[in-house]
C-alpha cells in the first residue's frame, strides 16, 4: 500500500469518548487499533455522528477524531448531516481526503458517499448489523453509486441481496489473540454476553435456563449485558425462581468479559438475529462449546450446536452438561485476514482515484 500522504476518513455513528472504553463497538475498535498498526503512515480521522456526546476534538490512538455530538435527537439530523459535510469539506481543504470508509448503511454513508462523488474519491461502506434488513431507506442512496459494500458473513450478504438487490464482498472481523487470558477451570456452567434488548432474546436464555434447573439445581449461570430489557428480565427470573441460578452481571469491560469466557463451559446464545456475532469468535477461542440458533457466521462444528429451536437448545446444553470436556482454543477468523482483506480494497480504492483525477 502506498502509504505516504494517503488520508483516510471514518465516518460512524458513535465511537468511544476515551481509550478505557472498551465495550462501545468492540470489533470496530479492534479493527481500527489493527488497522493503524498495519498503514502508520497514512493519515486517518474518525467522524463519529452521534457519540460522544460532545464536539471536542481527540485523538484515539494514534486517530484524529471529530465528534459532531448528534445526541440520537431526530430533531438534530439535518443539522448533523449540514455539519458532517462542512467538516468533511474543512478537513478535505487542509489534508485531501483519499478515501471515506462508512459504518452502517445510515446516515453516515449517506453522507458519505455524497461528498466521495463530489470530490471523486472512492467510498466503502461496511454494513454493521440489521441495516441489511427491512425497512432501511437509505439502501437506495447505493444502488446507483460506485460505493464499495462490505457485509461480515454470508448470511448477512445473503440478506442485503434478499432485501435491498445491493450487492457485496465478505469481510469477517477477526480477533487479537493476545488480548486473551490464559483459560482457566470451569466455574461457570453457562454464560451469556450481549445487549439486553429484545432482538438477543434473553426472555429465551431464562425460559431455557429455568427448564435446565429442573435437571441441573445447582446450575450457575452469569448474564453480561445491560439494556432496555433489564427490568423484564428481573421479573421473569423472580417468577422463574432463578434467583439463585442466574446473575445478571451488567455492563463489563471487554478484559472483564474476556475473563468470564476463561472461566466458562458453554456460551449460550438466543439472539434472534446477528451479521456476524462477533461474541461467537471470542467465546470459540476462549475454549467454550456453543449453543446458539442459525445466525450471523453460526456453523455446525465440534465446539457448536446450531438448534432450531428452544427443544434443540434444551437437550444441546443438556449434552454438554452431561460431559466433560477439555477446554481448547479455536480460532476462526484472525485480525490478519481482517486487515489484509481491508488493505487490498484501499489500495484498489487510491488506484481508481487516481485514474478519476
Amino acid at each position: 500500500m502506498q502509504q505516504h500522504n494517503q488520508h483516510i476518513v471514518f465516518l460512524t455513528p458513535g465511537f468511544p469518548s476515551t481509550k478505557e472504553d472498551s465495550t462501545t463497538i468492540p470489533a470496530l475498535q479492534l479493527f481500527l487499533k489493527n488497522l493503524r498498526k498495519a498503514i502508520p503512515l497514512s493519515k486517518m480521522t474518525l467522524i463519529p455522528f452521534q457519540y460522544p456526546f460532545s464536539t471536542e476534538p481527540y485523538t484515539w490512538n494514534g486517530i484524529e477524531v471529530i465528534p459532531l455530538n448528534g445526541k440520537n435527537k431526530r430533531y438534530k439530523k439535518l443539522w448533523i448531516w449540514n455539519k458532517a459535510y462542512q467538516v468533511l469539506k474543512k478537513i478535505h481543504k487542509q489534508n485531501p481526503i483519499h478515501l471515506i470508509h462508512s459504518f452502517w448503511i445510515g446516515e453516515c454513508s449517506l453522507i458519505g458517499n455524497y461528498f466521495a462523488a463530489k470530490i471523486k474519491k472512492h467510498h466503502i461502506v461496511t454494513v454493521m448489523g440489521q441495516d441489511a434488513y427491512l425497512n432501511n431507506r437509505y439502501t437506495k442512496h447505493l444502488k446507483h453509486s460506485d460505493t464499495t459494500i462490505i457485509t461480515l458473513s454470508k448470511k448477512h450478504h445473503k440478506t442485503l441481496t434478499e432485501y435491498h438487490s445491493l450487492t457485496s464482498q465478505v469481510v469477517p472481523w477477526g480477533i487479537e489473540t493476545s488480548n486473551f487470558p490464559p483459560l482457566q477451570q470451569k466455574t461457570i456452567d453457562i454464560l451469556g454476553v450481549g445487549s439486553l434488548n429484545k432482538i438477543k432474546n434473553y426472555t429465551l436464555f431464562i425460559e431455557v435456563i429455568s427448564k435446565l434447573v429442573s435437571s441441573y439445581p445447582n446450575l450457575k449461570v452469569e448474564l453480561i449485558g445491560d439494556g432496555i430489557e433489564r427490568k423484564v428480565l428481573e421479573k421473569s427470573i423472580i417468577k422463574h425462581h432463578l434467583q439463585n441460578n442466574i446473575q445478571l452481571l451488567g455492563k463489563l469491560s471487554r478484559d472483564q468479559v474476556l475473563h468470564k469466557m476463561a472461566q466458562s463451559r458453554i456460551f449460550l446464545h438466543t439472539s434472534s438475529y446477528e451479521s456476524f456475532g462477533f461474541v461467537f469468535i471470542e467465546a470459540l477461542y476462549s475454549g467454550m462449546q456453543i449453543v446458539s440458533l442459525p445466525v450471523g457466521i453460526a456453523q455446525s462444528i465440534s465446539k457448536w450446536s446450531v438448534c432450531s429451536s428452544e427443544s434443540e437448545i434444551i437437550q444441546a446444553c443438556k449434552v454438554l452438561l452431561t460431559q466433560t470436556i477439555e477446554k481448547k482454543r479455536i480460532l476462526l477468523y484472525t485480525k490478519n485476514e481482517c486487515i489484509y482483506a481491508y488493505k487490498k480494497l484501499y489500495n484498489s480504492s487510491f488506484d481508481s482515484s487516481k485514474t478519476k483525477d
